[in-house]
This record gives C-alpha cells, structure tokens and sequence, in this order.
C-alpha cells in the first residue's frame, strides 16, 4: 500500500478571505442555517469545511465587534455612509433625498413641533393618574373636556 504525500497547504489572500468573511457576514445576516453556509463556502471557495468554521468564528467575531461599538460610533458611520450617498455620482435624486431625511433625524433635526397640550397629555401615564388626589383628577378631566371642545380634530 503505497501512502500518497500530503497535499501542500495553500494560503488564502487576504483579499480573498475578507471577501469570505464578508459573504459569511451576509448569508448569517439573511438567517442562513451554518450547514448551508459551510457547504455554499466549501464548495464556492475550494475550501475544507473546517477552514470555513474558522471564517464563521472569525466574522461572528467581526459582528459582535460592530455591535459593540458604542452609540456615538454608529451615529458616526452612518452619518459618513449617507453623505457618501449624497455625495455619489451614482445616486438617483429619490435616493439624495431620502439619505437627507435620514441624516436629519439622525441628528434629531426632524422633530415636528408639538402643542403644549399633547404635551401634558402624553404625560398622564395611568401610574401618574393613580396617584392624583380627587381634585387634581376632577382639575385634569375638566382640562380635557375643555381642550376637546375648542379643539375637537386633535383628539380624534
């Protein structure tokens, strides 16, 4: 019985294993079951499949990297995401616009402005309203009534 010498092992770039990860990424993302992630890799790529077990480790790893970051860092990459949106050659005017809209409620810049009594009306929490005495819940339902009357379409 003759042995055959063990095939040399081959490096992968690291163009190419980004571009695994990244497509890992993807397919765990879109709720891919790891066995079809393992065989789709496996066969795309030439790869063992224990070689992609070491991709997924490495891109949860990524992931949970990502996730971590804090609030600040999010509001940051996406900020630079939508001006790159903005900023492209490439983008229709419907996608220029829609990246606007986001960036301004991600800076808070498209708050509506709300009438002092939804205001007070959105405080009235069913904890707040346990705890009134008799009169200031007869002071607060005479309130309603009479907002109600001057205003009736606000509240319907």
């Amino acid at each position: 019985m003759t042995d055959s010498p063990p095939s040399p092992r081959v490096r992968t770039s690291r163009q190419r294993s980004e571009q695994i990860v990244r497509l890992i990424k993807k397919m765990i993302g879109r709720g891919s079951f790891i066995s079809e992630i393992k065989t789709a890799i496996a066969e795309e790529f030439q790869i063992s499949r224990r070689s992609v077990e070491r991709y997924i480790t490495r891109a949860r790893r990524e992931m949970l990297k990502e996730v971590e970051q804090s609030l600040e860092q999010h509001r940051a990459d996406s900020l630079y995401f939508y001006r790159s949106v903005i900023d492209s050659p490439k983008a229709t005017e419907r996608d220029r616009l829609r990246a606007r809209e986001r960036i301004d409620r991600l800076l808070g810049l498209d708050t509506k402005a709300t009438s002092r009594k939804k205001a007070w009306l959105r405080k009235l929490t069913p904890e707040v309203i346990r705890n009134m005495s008799s009169e200031e819940l007869e002071a607060t339902r005479q309130r309603v009534i009479r907002e109600r009357e001057q205003s009736p379409d606000e509240y319907y």
